[in-house]
């Protein structure tokens, strides 16, 4: 029972960021160790603080945020070392140190770090001012070996990967995308507006899986930069960025398409007139579902080349309601550019050299 429920424990855990949290633990500890051993400092707690602060869920954000911490602190030292020094009396050079580092620390490019820029400056006017700048050495020293710490901490201690979110949320995207495909083929079918049949909602839905895609793919591609983790190092996304394109590109034809067909109720009618353009379109929005479901940087549905024959036919004098005729052409236009993304062919992977895992093969020259 105990060993059921552990692993649930640590997936919960893991969700609620204990990895981040073991991460920026065992680098205050080091940080912590190595200042009080090395440099015989008895309490460092700046260190520790730096440590803590600058690490984050993927490297390339801990690298942002250790990058930011020390451009704050460098620049407190550097406006509150002249003010200690030259300024007379002392509060006037208090003064301009707090005013100049309270603007630099609201700059925008330093984000919430641009609070290390006034808190390091009083700290460094206070020991030059009262003539300890051996503390303020060992101070900044601190803070250096904590920057050190947690960057070797998030590269080394199994830094994140998030594929498997993104291609979760891709998958979600996928699956709304071709389900919303055969609910606006359904109501040509019935008769009926997109809502009756997909709900009210549905393009709120299709909005949100998109931002959600969106966020995911984002992520992925942050947790795999500087990641040494083979994991990381034998993902191949270069084929992320243009599904998801893709796959944007189609949910807005999917939404021009159900708008256009609750603007225009009568383009669906199931009269002896309209029998002839609503049943292959139908089909239309039928088989791009089937090509919206494989989506994935690969090749493209083998029905999506006959689709393109059926929708010219579709789309010819004559076919159709002549009363109706320039509303099917509105409706095949959506369609026509949705099958067109689905049917764009994939960039091949970058062929890889087998000779270095094969060095005794023969050369074409023998």
């Amino acid at each position: 029972m105990h060993r059921s429920r552990l692993p649930a424990l640590m997936a919960r855990i893991a969700r609620a960021g204990g990895a981040e949290a073991a991460r920026a633990t065992v680098a205050a500890g080091l940080t912590w160790q190595t200042c009080a051993r090395l440099l015989h400092i008895p309490d460092p707690y700046a260190g520790a603080v730096a440590a803590v602060l600058i690490v984050e869920t993927t490297v390339a954000a801990t690298v942002s945020a250790a990058t930011r911490y020390a451009a704050g602190c460098l620049m407190g030292v550097l406006l509150a070392v002249p003010g200690a020094l030259y300024a007379d009396p002392g509060i006037a050079g208090l003064a301009v140190v707090v005013f100049a580092s309270v603007l630099l620390a609201r700059h925008g490019s330093l984000g919430h770090h641009g609070l290390h820029v006034p808190t390091t400056a009083l700290i460094a006017f206070a020991l030059v001012r009262g003539r300890h700048p051996d503390e303020l050495a060992a101070h900044l020293a601190e803070m250096v070996l904590g920057l050190a710490f947690g960057l070797a901490c998030s590269v080394l201690l199994f830094p994140a990967v998030r594929v498997r979110s993104a291609e979760r949320a891709l998958e979600e995207l996928r699956l709304l995308v071709a389900r919303s495909l055969d609910g606006l083929a359904d109501a040509v079918v019935r008769q009926e507006r997109p809502r009756t049949v997909l709900g009210p909602g549905w393009e709120d839905d299709l909005g949100r899986a998109l931002t959600r895609a969106r966020t995911a793919v984002g992520e992925a591609h942050e947790s795999l930069r500087w990641n040494v983790r083979p994991t990381a190092r034998r993902r191949r996304w270069h084929l992320d960025d243009r599904v998801l394109g893709t796959l944007t590109d189609v949910a807005g034809q999917v939404t021009a398409t159900g708008r256009l067909l609750d603007a225009h109720p009568a383009a669906a009618e199931g009269s002896r007139s309209g029998t002839a353009f609503t049943q292959p379109y139908a089909r239309l929005l039928r088989t791009t579902a089937l090509g919206a479901y494989p989506c994935r940087g690969g090749r493209p549905h083998p029905a999506l080349p006959a689709a393109r024959q059926a929708l010219a036919r579709l789309g010819a004098p004559g076919c159709g309601r002549p009363d109706g005729a320039a509303t099917d052409r509105r409706l095949l236009r959506p369609l026509e550019s949705a099958r067109t993304c689905l049917s764009a062919p994939a960039p091949a992977p970058p062929a890889r050299s087998r000779r270095l895992l094969d060095p005794l093969r023969t050369s074409p020259r023998r």
